[in-house]
């Protein structure tokens, strides 16, 4: 495209802004869908015993945090717990600074968001598992635990692979929203790059390929994983 000039590039200040902006991208991404994985898997667990007062508070946290944006929770574990009162003491300076810093407040909100999208996706898992094998399983004498770990989970975690894929990457892409509260991830990068070089179109060409590649990567290395443990009767599983 004429006109373009990626010279800045060039410059050792710019590529350190751009590589430790991906490697907080990546840094985030990675803990937030560990943290959001295991919320669902927990969460979908505690819906199996059937207490009606448990199944509510998770009904609660899912509607909660599935029907808010994640930008409004990152401002609210940020900023608004400090004006709530959450607080903590500066070793160094001895002065009161937020409960959270910037990149566990980002961290926090998607695992949270994630986590309740991932109940979602655990839950309709749960739900393909045939009546007739639950059914049979009991009548060979599984307890209700052992039903859940030897028929269900590993039945309904290759179900819901699918779902769970479109729920990682999604969580991927919303890291760039953490920018906002100031934590030094891939927009931030380009943000002070196109603000000191004044270069805007080049730097946000150059952002739009790296998350092109980064999410493309990730839904190649997940949609191996679908293939590979594609359960018959299901999606890829024929």
């Amino acid at each position: 495209m004429a006109g373009l000039d990626y010279t800045w590039l060039l410059d050792p200040v710019y590529q350190q802004w751009l590589l430790k902006g991906v490697g907080i991208t990546l840094e985030l991404a990675v803990i937030s869908s560990l943290f959001a994985i295991v919320i669902g898997l927990v969460a979908t667990l505690a819906l199996t015993l059937r207490i009606a007062w448990l199944d509510a508070l998770i009904e609660l946290f899912v509607e909660l945090f599935r029907n808010t944006p994640p930008l409004l929770q990152m401002l609210f574990f940020y900023f608004t717990l400090t004006q709530l009162g959450f607080t903590v003491e500066d070793p160094v300076t001895g002065l009161q600074k937020p409960l959270f810093s910037a990149f566990a407040s980002a961290c926090v909100s998607l695992s949270l968001f994630g986590g309740a999208l991932c109940v979602e996706a655990f839950r309709s898992g749960m739900e393909a598992v045939p009546k007739a094998t639950l059914e049979a399983a009991r009548a060979l004498g599984y307890t209700r635990l052992g039903l859940f770990r030897h028929v269900q989970v590993p039945i309904a975690s290759r179900v819901c692979l699918p779902a769970l894929t479109n729920v990682l990457t999604n969580l991927f892409k919303t890291t760039s929203q953490s920018s906002v509260i100031t934590v030094p991830e891939l927009m931030y990068a380009a943000g002070q790059i196109y603000n000191d070089t004044f270069r805007t179109l080049e730097v946000m060409l150059l952002v739009l390929v790296i998350y092109v590649v980064l999410v493309s990567l990730l839904a190649w290395g997940l949609s191996c994983l679908e293939r590979l443990f594609a359960y018959p009767g299901y999606g890829n599983g024929g």
